[in-house]
This record gives structure tokens, C-alpha cells and sequence, in this order.
């Protein structure tokens, strides 16, 4: 891969990035409660305010799915900040972000009331614009509803339900789901990719595949290494410092996995083909300069990968394809 110049700049701290349907760039800006609107140039033609903002999607409405935070009164005296879901409506005013959105083009539709100290960390549309969200917190003690999950939600954002096909908790099975970072989506289907930290779990990245048939609708893991012939490279235990989410080149099938890096021989960003096999292109973070050391979030459009750090975006595109 070749770094394209220049990187795009001017961010606090970034949270995640998409292309979004309408062909433009969204950026949440976690550092400064805003959501940046930049065309593929990286010119910044859009922003308005959100508290704290740690993803976004974009549904075929092209309305915006953000998960954020909300301040709501816990009694007559005191406030609680908790975790958010918000909608925003481009469709209402333009398809412009702006500081101050028009009235009834925003809402809030699914908040954390019971439990102030859950966030949001990643959002993906499914296919019919349904949407799932992955829930972080503190506490996964509870069997019936543990702080860690992911929400499956109706394109009328009420809540399916969460899905059970993955074990909240610590431990080595492919379905172990702790503290998920990221979620990527597959274009006009049900089936995603969810990353997490390598804390207390061996599968960083966990692809689920979606079944729907006479008697449910169900996830089963893509690849299961409890089947020899599905222990491909893409299921490698412990290969992951931090999976923090990624992207998909929907023409090739190939999977990108942004990865923090811990150490020298770490991959900043690992690239699998879509039958989990790890490519020699994978990028190394210190390839480039400034080192790619800290990739949070990832988009792909018109064969140039967006990688997402805090501070700036970087641009890579295959060798092979400058000529096409």
C-alpha cells in the first residue's frame, strides 16, 4: 500500500470514521463533540454538535445513526450523562451538517436510562435499515442482561433484541464477547464482523453469519475453529494487540482489521480475503511517517483505504491499482 498526501488534519480526537451512501466522508470527533462532513478531497463542508460521539452510520435514507451521550435528569436535583443512540435526518435541511440543526430533524431514540454508565462503542445498517449497535459498561455479571452486548434494532429504531448468539463474558470460545470496539457491516445483509480488546478472550475479530430459515433467525460464527477446515488465518488466536473495528472492499471481498499497535512486529492494519486468509499487503505501521501506531476506526471507497487516528486520517491505495 502507498500513503496518499496529504492526510487530513484538524481533528481532536477522532472516534470513527465512514463513507457514508451520499459518497461523503463522516467523522466523529470524540475530543470535540462534533461530527465533521468532508468530501472525498477531505475539504470539511459540514459539522454540528453531539456529546461525545464514538460512531456513526448511514442508512439508504441517508439519515445519520450516532452513538453518543445524552444528559438526563435523575431527579428533581441531579443529572445523570448516560449512553445514546441519535438520529439525524439530512434529508430535513440540505444534507449539510451544520452547527445548529433544524428542529425535528434530530432525535434521540434509544437511551441507557437503567444504567448511566453504558456507552455505545460501535453502529452498523443491516440490511432493510435495520441497524445493531455494540453496548459497552462495567458490569457483565448479569445472566439476563449484562452490560456488554450487541442491540439488534427495526429500522423504526425499537429494539428487536440483543443478540444472544454471543457469550458475554471472559474466556477462549470463538463467541466470547467482552469488550467489543467495532462492528463492520456486509452490503445488503445481516451478517458482521465484531472486534473487541484482547482482554480476557482469544478471538479479537469474530465474524457472524446470519441464518434465517423455517424455524429462526440466528448468527453462527463464519469461521469456527472447532472445524479444521474453518481455522483459517482470520481466527488466529491472541494475533490482535487491539482490534478497534474496520472495513470491507465490497468488490474483492477482502477484510481490513485496524489494529493499536503494542510492538514492532504487530500489523497496523491486517487485510484477510473474504475466505479469512491473511494478505502480504497488510500494512505495517512503520511504513509510514509519522508510524501508523494508533488506528481507531477505517472506511473504504473507490479502492482507497481511510484509516482514522486520533488527530488525522490517512489514505492508502494498492500499488497495482494507480494504473486502473
Amino acid at each position: 500500500y502507498i500513503e496518499l498526501s496529504p492526510a487530513f488534519s484538524g481533528f481532536n480526537s477522532l472516534s470513527s470514521i465512514i463513507v457514508g451512501g451520499d459518497q461523503l466522508i463522516y467523522a466523529t470527533d470524540k475530543g470535540s463533540n462534533k461530527i465533521f462532513q468532508l468530501d472525498i478531497a477531505g475539504n470539511k463542508i459540514g459539522e454540528t454538535n453531539i456529546l461525545h460521539p464514538s460512531s456513526v452510520a448511514q442508512d439508504s435514507k441517508l439519515d445519520l445513526l450516532v452513538c453518543c451521550e445524552t444528559i438526563v435528569n435523575r431527579d428533581s436535583i441531579h443529572q445523570d450523562t448516560i449512553g445514546a443512540i441519535e438520529r439525524i435526518q439530512l434529508s430535513k435541511f440540505g444534507f449539510r451538517l451544520g452547527p445548529a440543526l433544524p428542529t425535528g430533524s434530530t432525535s434521540i431514540v434509544w437511551k441507557e436510562r437503567r444504567s448511566p454508565k453504558r456507552r455505545f462503542s460501535s453502529i452498523i445498517v443491516v440490511s432493510g435499515n435495520q441497524y445493531i449497535a455494540s453496548r459497552i459498561g462495567p458490569d457483565n455479571s448479569s445472566p439476563s442482561d449484562p452490560d456488554s452486548r450487541l442491540l439488534w434494532f427495526k429500522k423504526t429504531d425499537s429494539l428487536i433484541t440483543p443478540i444472544s448468539d454471543l457469550q458475554t463474558g471472559v474466556g477462549s470460545g470463538i463467541t466470547f464477547l467482552n469488550k467489543p470496539t467495532g462492528l463492520i457491516s456486509f452490503p445488503r445483509q445481516k451478517s458482521f464482523i465484531v472486534t473487541q480488546t484482547s482482554e480476557g478472550v482469544s478471538y479479537g475479530a469474530i465474524l457472524m453469519v446470519y441464518i434465517h430459515d423455517i424455524e429462526s433467525e440466528r448468527w453462527i460464527p463464519g469461521f469456527d475453529p472447532s472445524i479444521p477446515s474453518q481455522r483459517v488465518d482470520f481466527i488466529t488466536p491472541n494475533q490482535f494487540s487491539r482490534a478497534n473495528g474496520g472495513t470491507l472492499d465490497p468488490n474483492r471481498g477482502d477484510i481490513f482489521i485496524v489494529n493499536v499497535v503494542n510492538d514492532s512486529s504487530d500489523y497496523a492494519v491486517f487485510k484477510f480475503d473474504i475466505k479469512g486468509k491473511f494478505k502480504k499487503e497488510s500494512i505495517h505501521p512503520y511504513s509510514v511517517s509519522p508510524p501508523l501506531l494508533y488506528p481507531i476506526s477505517a472506511a473504504y471507497f473507490d479502492k482507497v483505504i481511510y484509516i482514522a487516528q486520533p488527530t488525522r486520517i490517512n489514505r492508502f491505495k494498492l500499488s497495482s491499482d494507480f494504473n486502473h
